[in-house]
């Protein structure tokens, strides 16, 4: 929320004069002040000395806020380059950045947040903000491969749903942060559940992990929910190399819950594993029952072979 805030106070509280417009062609002759942009590029961009000046006099106090924030994305940006080994440049905004299309100069207009990023790859580009910018990247960059046959998650998804279920949250990530896209895909069952028939108890849960845009590793858990409690799904939170599967109950006149499973991807093995279960209860006669617990408790789980049935008694050791 405070990063909303902040992007709102920017804009509202401070208008510029640097609204975003469409690109300007023109057969300009190149100075010192202005950037040819070739092959791939990566750039971050912020204000010169000068535009800083001006920005406080317009922002007053509130200028170091929204410096402190956009440094703040800096540095998880170009961090999150640096694991990668890949390259980036710094400019300040008072330069003319641009590509050579057809023997004309093309320029990249300033964006309306003086501090953002710019992509480029052969005669495309994208302005964005920094608080977008890991997941714009692997759009940017990847998307282009997913043309793949082998990367048709859409296929794989339906072949596995078939007419027995739907999809109830698919989510992109990127899990073993390669800068690839991986997915998260819930199913839900078409059928209620009824405690005569165990098939009605499945919904399976779908990890893709991108294998360098050639194929899918693909990874299915039908054990998380609905299980033998009945828990319904009900959120999917992804903070790459975690995510977390949110289920929740109700039995009237007993009780209700909320459950959380965390899982990680682990670098060195390559594997998804079970990294947190917490379970809070609260009892119809206001009694309340949390459990927490972790690896040291269940020791090590894939995710494929998770099970809700099971995670309270390995708990409980």
């Amino acid at each position: 929320m405070k990063n909303i805030l902040v992007i709102i106070l920017f804009i509202c509280a401070c208008p510029l004069a640097c609204k975003k417009s469409p690109e300007k062609t023109s057969s300009a002759n190149a100075t010192s002040d202005t950037i040819f942009l070739r092959e791939k590029e990566i750039l971050f961009i912020s204000p010169s000395d000068k535009n800083i000046e001006n920005l406080k006099k317009k922002c007053g106090d509130d200028f170091y806020t929204i410096a402190d924030d956009a440094n703040n994305y800096f540095s998880q940006a170009s961090t999150y380059l640096d694991s990668l080994k890949i390259s980036y440049k710094n400019y300040n905004n008072d330069k003319i950045i641009g590509f050579k299309q057809n023997n004309k100069f093309i320029e990249i207009q300033k964006y309306k947040n003086p501090w953002y990023s710019i992509f480029y790859q052969n005669g495309k580009y994208k302005v964005l903000d920094l608080i977008d910018f890991r997941e714009e990247y692997s759009k940017f960059f990847n998307n282009k491969n997913n043309t793949n046959s082998n990367l048709n998650s859409k296929k794989i998804i339906d072949s596995i749903a078939g007419n027995k279920y739907f999809i109830v949250k698919e989510q992109n990530c990127d899990l073993n942060q390669d800068t690839l896209i991986d997915k998260i895909v819930v199913l839900g069952n078409n059928n209620d559940i009824d405690p005569q028939n165990p098939e009605t108890r499945i919904a399976p849960i779908l990890i893709l992990l991108n294998k360098q845009n050639k194929k899918y590793k693909i990874l299915t858990n039908e054990d998380i929910y609905p299980n033998d409690f009945g828990d319904a799904f009900r959120r999917l939170v992804i903070k790459s190399p975690f995510f977390t599967i949110e289920l929740s109950n109700e039995v009237p006149d007993k009780y209700t819950s909320d459950k959380y499973i965390t899982f990680k991807f682990n670098e060195e093995a390559k594997e998804i594993f079970l990294y947190k279960y917490g379970e809070n209860i609260d009892w119809n006669d206001g009694k309340k029952t949390n459990i927490l617990c972790s690896e040291k408790n269940f020791g090590k789980i894939l995710f494929q072979q998770f099970n809700s049935n099971e995670i309270q008694n390995k708990c409980s050791h």
